[in-house]
């Protein structure tokens, strides 16, 4: 569950406040929790009607899930989300990494950096497998948590400058502003917590899929835990003039309260640590490097197996390779228009967030359950899958609203 979203959680204070964006966050994690246990039930109640109806098809990922719930309709509207979602994390996943290349070697700007990591992305995009990539994956989780414990530590430990300045009261949010400011936090807490649609392909490997809710539960707690400790410590750190990358914040510290709030970033005159924003961004390039195929073949991948497209995509194929390229140049482009990454991560998780985290697992969970005549929810359960859908609401209305306000306020 702990990707690169964690980079945009420790400025989300600056604009809900401390006790909103702890409490979006507390929502956000019962919400996606609960509607993974609704998929569970979903998928063990589809799977078992399968096994008793002899079958040779079983859900083992989310397209099946949809099909499972509405045949080919379902089907198309889960590829068709899970297409945008993945389009928009190889974007984003351009945009932190053209950020990245600016902090470990400056020299051109994001926008210069991005266009000339784009060959670098089209060759990848060409790799007709990801094994090998896919072996490296516990090494992209280690520098997360590496990258993790930095945050935690060195916000903890820059929090003792500005306690020494006259009024520090002043650096830090209770309460938001504008209710209306929680749309992006809200947004930025669906994504980091998105997880759900790989509950299908787990079960699948798991001996006992029974003991799922129970492995489930303690792995999103463990990662509460840690998004909590680090929007906290990170945002405690740095407060108000806390950067869009946390990178730089990690690395450079203003003098004084004045500096800090009212002077641009590259013009601070206290400490400095450039060694460590080396680090951080070496860590978190690694990182990306090693998702960006990864979410790439989603994409590829749903494309050449998907009946409605298959044929116009083979494997192999010219066709495959120029859909391929157009792919990484449309992320590209993306990339160009909104270059800040909490921006376009808010962006993405305002749409696709409450839709493949909470929508659908519930409705196509109750669909399935009902079809196969299944034990159904309760009705207090079924009324918090309404509260969880109104969340829902809210993150896709305000969320994309604040979203596309920020960005256009930015342009």
């Amino acid at each position: 569950v702990i990707g690169v979203g964690v980079m945009a959680l420790p400025q989300l204070p600056v604009k809900g406040g401390w006790f909103m964006s702890i409490l979006s966050m507390l929502a956000c994690y019962l919400a996606i929790t609960e509607s993974g246990i609704a998929m569970w039930k979903g998928v063990m109640a589809g799977n078992h009607a399968d096994a008793k109806d002899l079958a040779t098809k079983a859900i083992v990922s989310y397209e099946d899930f949809g099909k499972a719930a509405f045949g080919k309709t379902g089907e198309a509207l889960v590829l068709l989300m899970m297409m945008l979602y993945f389009l928009g994390v190889v974007a984003s996943f351009g945009v932190l990494i053209s950020e990245e290349l600016e902090n470990l070697f400056g020299h051109i700007s994001k926008k210069e950096w991005l266009l000339a990591f784009a060959p670098v992305m089209i060759l990848m995009s060409q790799l007709p497998n990801v094994t090998a990539v896919a072996k490296m994956t516990p090494v992209a989780v280690l520098c997360i948590l590496i990258l993790v414990s930095v945050i935690i530590s060195k916000s903890c430990l820059d929090a003792q400058r500005w306690q020494e300045w006259p009024d520090p009261g002043t650096l830090h949010t209770d309460w938001p502003q504008d209710p209306m400011a929680m749309g992006t936090v809200v947004a930025s807490m669906f994504g980091a917590f998105g997880v759900n649609g790989n509950v299908p392909s787990i079960l699948c490997e798991m001996k006992d899929p029974m003991e799922f809710p129970f492995a489930y539960k303690t792995a999103m707690t463990i990662v509460l835990l840690v998004y909590l400790a680090v929007m906290c410590c990170g945002y405690y750190g740095y407060g108000d003039f806390m950067q869009p990358d946390i990178v730089k914040s990690l690395s450079s510290f203003p003098a004084t309260e004045e500096q800090a709030l009212d002077v641009k970033f590259d013009n601070w005159t206290g400490p400095k640590a450039l060694v460590l924003r080396g680090v951080c961004a070496t860590l978190l390039l690694i990182k990306l490097i090693i998702g960006l195929p990864l979410n790439m073949m989603v994409i590829y991948y749903s494309l050449q197996t998907y009946e409605g497209t298959k044929d116009y995509f083979p494997a192999e194929s010219v066709a495959n390779k120029i859909m391929r390229v157009v792919v990484v140049v449309i992320a590209v482009v993306i990339g160009l228009v909104v270059t800040q990454f909490n921006k376009l991560f808010s962006l993405v998780a305002s749409v696709c967030g409450p839709i493949l985290q909470c929508f659908l697992p519930i409705f196509l969970s109750y669909k399935i359950r009902k079809k196969h005549g299944a034990r159904m929810s309760s009705w207090v359960r079924r009324f918090a899958h309404a509260l969880i859908v109104l969340l829902g609401l809210y993150c896709l209305t305000m969320g994309f609203y604040e979203s596309v306000q920020d960005i256009t306020e930015k342009a």
